[in-house]
C-alpha cells in the first residue's frame, strides 16, 4: 500500500484500544445490576446502492467554477434518490463496523437507543459516508471501528445513573460520577447525568465519604445509556437518625441529614442512616433540611448504635399581637416561640378593638387599628388598615375609614368592608377587594347599608338593604367572588338577617320574619320555620380548602369539606377565635379563660397542642350584620 494511503488509515479522534479484558475495581458494590453485552449484528446479504447517474440527454453543461462558500453542500448529495442511497450505503457500512467490533468486545455495553436519530442532519449524513467510502477505498479491508467513525463526525452520547445507599436503599446526594473525565455529583433523589461523551471505552468512578469506591470500565454507546440503579455499601460508621413532626409527632419522609460532606435522606419511618468516615467527624454540627420546615442543627451521641432523636418544626411563622407600653405591637415567631421579631411597633393610640387574620400562605398579614390617631373632618376617630410582609417586615397602609371590618382571603386578594361617618352621604359601605401581588383594588360592591357581607365556601355573600334615598337599588342576597367574577342575585327579597349554622347552609331572615334555608351547594332556598337555633358558625378554611377549622361549645373541630364530616382535635374550655392555618394539616388556635389569653398550635391529625405565646385579644374575620 502506498505510502500517502497509509497516512489515511488513522482518524483524528480515534476510539481507545479495546481489550477482551475489562478491568473492574468494586470496592464494596451491592446490588448492581448486570450490564447486558451488546449483540454482534446479524449477517445480512450483501447489496449494493448506486447513485443514480444523470440522464445522458438532459445532463446539463459543466457550470462555471465558484466560491466554494456560494454552497454549504456538493450538489451530488442534493436530490431524494441520492439522500436514500447515501442512507442504505452509510447503514450497511455502519452495522457491518458494529457488528465486527461487537464480535471481540466482551466488556459491559450500555444500552443504544434510536441508531439512527442523527441522519436528520444532510451535512453529517455526507461526512460520515465519505469517511466510511473514502476509508474503506483507502484500505481496501476491515472497516473503522463504529465509534471511532462517529467520534469523527463529533457524534456524542450522555450517560445516567442512580445511586442509593446498600443498606436503606435510599437515595445518595452529593456522591461524585466521573466518566470518561467528566464529574458530576448526584441530586437529591440519588440521579446524576452527563452528556457530550465520546462514544467507545470509558472508566467509570464512583466516590463518596464513608462508602466502598467503584471503579469500571463500560462502553459508552448510542442513545442515553442509563445504567439503572448502584448501591454503594457503607465502609465508615452508620449513625440512625429518627426525624418526627413537632406537632403531629409524627414520622417526616424525606429530611435530609449532612455535615457538609456526607448527607442521607429519611424513610417513610423517619429513619436516617447517615454514614460517616469516623467518630471524631460525628462530633460536629449535623443540619436537617427539608421544605416547609425550619432547618434543625443537632450533634450526635457518642453511641452510634443508640438513635439520635430530632424534632422538625414547621417554618411557617405565627403572628400575634401583645400590648405592651399601652399600644398594640405585632410580632412573629416560630411556633416553638422562638426567632421572635416585632412586624409593627405600637403607637399608643390603639384602642381594644384590633383585628389581625394571616393570609393563606404566611407571607402578609392585615392589621386593623387606630394606630394612626387620625380623625375625619366630623372628628371621627379612623381605623387603619396595613398590610404587614410577615417575611420583610414592610409595611403598608392600604385604606383608612371610620369602620373596617376583615371579611376573608382568597389566594392574594384581602376581602374587607369599609364604612364612612355618618355624615357621609351616598353609599357609605364598600366591599373591597385588595391584591398585594400587584397593589391593585378592586370594589366588589357599595350600598348605603348592608344588613349582613360574610364569606362562605370562597364566596362573598352580601345582603343589600332597603336605601328610601335610593328607591331603584335592587334588594336581596347576592353572591360574587374576589377577583369580581360570577356576581350573582341569589335571592330577590331583603333580609333582615343572615346566620351560618353549618359549613353548607345559610339561615335567612325576611323583613317580614320569614326564613328560609338556603343551601351553598346547589343555591336552591327552602321555605322553613324558625330554626330551633340560631347559631351563627364561623368556619376558618385551610390553604387548599380541603378543612376547614370551627367552635362548637368549646371543641376545635375540623370539618372534611369533600366528605362532609366532622372531626373534633381539642376539647378544651376557653377555646376561641381567631384560627390561623400553619399548613393544611396544622393550624393555631386561640385559648382566652382565667384571665389568660394565648395562642397554641396544634395538628388537626394527632399529637400535643404546644403553647407559642401569650398574646392581646383580637378579632379576626368579621360576619358584619
Amino acid at each position: 500500500m502506498p505510502d500517502s494511503e497509509k497516512k489515511q488509515e488513522k482518524p483524528t479522534d480515534e476510539a481507545p484500544e479495546e481489550s477482551a479484558d475489562v478491568e473492574i475495581a468494586e470496592n464494596g458494590a451491592e446490588g448492581v445490576p448486570p450490564v447486558e453485552e451488546e449483540t454482534p449484528a446479524e449477517a445480512e446479504v450483501e447489496t449494493t446502492a448506486e447513485i443514480p447517474e444523470p440522464d445522458a440527454e438532459t445532463e446539463p453543461e459543466p457550470a462555471a467554477e465558484s466560491d466554494a462558500s456560494e454552497t454549504d453542500e456538493p450538489t451530488v448529495f442534493d436530490d431524494e434518490q441520492t439522500d436514500q442511497a447515501v442512507d442504505e450505503i452509510a447503514s450497511k457500512e455502519s452495522d457491518e463496523a458494529m457488528a465486527a467490533e461487537d464480535a471481540t468486545t466482551e466488556e459491559e455495553v450500555l444500552p443504544m437507543s434510536h441508531k439512527r436519530h442523527f441522519w436528520r442532519k444532510k451535512w453529517l449524513r455526507t461526512l460520515l459516508v465519505l469517511l466510511v467510502l473514502g476509508g474503506l477505498t483507502a484500505l481496501g479491508v476491515v472497516p473503522k471501528t463504529r465509534y471511532a467513525i462517529m467520534n469523527a463526525a463529533t457524534v456524542r452520547s450522555s450517560f445516567s445513573i442512580t445511586v442509593v445507599d446498600s443498606t436503606t436503599q435510599l437515595p445518595l446526594r452529593g456522591v461524585h460520577v466521573t466518566v470518561a473525565g467528566h464529574t458530576t455529583q448526584t441530586d437529591v433523589d440519588g440521579k446524576a447525568k452527563l452528556t457530550g461523551l465520546k462514544l467507545g471505552k470509558a472508566s467509570l468512578e464512583i466516590e463518596q465519604v464513608g462508602f466502598g469506591q467503584i471503579k469500571r470500565t463500560i462502553t459508552i454507546g448510542w442513545g442515553s445509556n442509563p445504567l439503572g440503579t448502584l448501591a454503594l455499601q457503607a465502609t465508615g460508621v452508620q449513625y440512625v437518625i429518627e426525624v418526627h413532626d413537632y406537632l403531629s409527632e409524627q414520622p417526616i419522609e424525606g429530611v435530609e441529614a449532612s455535615d457538609g460532606q456526607s448527607s442521607a435522606l429519611s424513610g417513610k419511618d423517619g429513619k436516617i442512616t447517615l454514614v460517616l468516615s469516623n467518630t471524631a467527624v460525628a462530633k460536629n454540627a449535623i443540619s436537617l433540611t427539608k421544605a416547609g420546615y425550619r432547618t434543625e442543627t443537632i450533634s450526635l451521641g457518642d453511641d452510634p448504635n443508640a438513635p439520635t432523636k430530632a424534632m422538625m418544626v414547621l417554618a411557617r411563622k405565627a403572628v400575634f399581637a401583645v400590648k405592651q407600653n399601652g399600644g398594640y405591637t405585632v410580632y412573629k415567631s416560630d411556633i416553638d416561640g422562638r426567632n421572635r421579631e416585632v412586624l409593627l411597633t405600637g403607637t399608643g393610640a390603639e384602642t381594644n378593638n384590633v383585628s389581625l387574620v394571616v393570609s393563606p400562605d404566611g407571607t402578609r398579614a392585615a392589621w386593623v387599628s387606630t394606630r394612626d390617631n387620625k380623625r375625619d373632618s366630623s372628628g371621627t376617630l379612623l381605623s387603619s388598615l396595613v398590610l404587614l410582609n410577615v417575611d420583610t417586615g414592610d409595611q403598608l397602609t392600604i385604606a383608612q375609614s371610620s369602620q373596617i371590618q376583615l371579611i376573608d382571603w382568597a389566594g392574594s386578594r384581602l376581602v374587607f368592608q369599609s364604612v364612612s361617618s355618618a355624615s357621609d352621604s351616598g353609599n357609605r359601605y364598600a366591599i373591597t377587594s385588595y391584591n398585594y401581588a400587584d397593589n391593585s383594588r378592586l370594589q366588589l360592591a357599595a350600598a348605603n347599608s348592608f344588613s349582613a357581607v360574610t364569606s362562605a365556601r370562597g364566596q362573598i355573600y352580601y345582603a343589600v338593604s332597603l336605601d328610601t334615598s335610593n328607591p331603584s337599588q335592587q334588594l336581596g342576597l347576592f353572591k360574587i367572588a374576589a377577583d369580581g367574577s360570577g356576581k350573582q342575585r341569589v335571592f330577590d327579597t331583603e333580609l333582615s338577617t343572615v346566620l351560618r349554622p353549618s359549613y353548607n347552609t345559610l339561615n335567612l331572615q325576611t323583613a317580614d320574619g320569614s326564613w328560609y334555608v338556603y343551601d351553598l351547594t346547589t343555591s336552591s332556598k327552602t321555605k322553613v320555620d324558625t330554626p330551633g337555633s340560631l347559631a351563627n358558625r364561623q368556619f376558618i378554611d385551610n390553604n387548599d380548602r380541603s378543612a376547614s377549622l370551627w367552635v362548637n361549645q368549646g371543641a376545635l373541630t375540623s370539618h372534611d369539606i369533600a366528605g362532609g364530616k366532622d372531626t373534633v382535635v381539642k376539647t378544651q374550655a376557653g377555646i376561641a377565635y381567631p384560627f390561623q392555618w400553619l399548613s393544611n394539616s396544622s393550624a393555631i388556635y386561640r385559648l382566652s379563660i382565667g384571665g389568660e389569653t394565648a395562642d397554641y398550635a396544634i395538628s388537626t391529625v394527632g399529637g400535643t397542642a404546644h403553647k407559642v405565646a401569650d398574646v392581646a385579644p383580637t378579632y379576626g374575620f368579621a360576619q358584619a350584620q
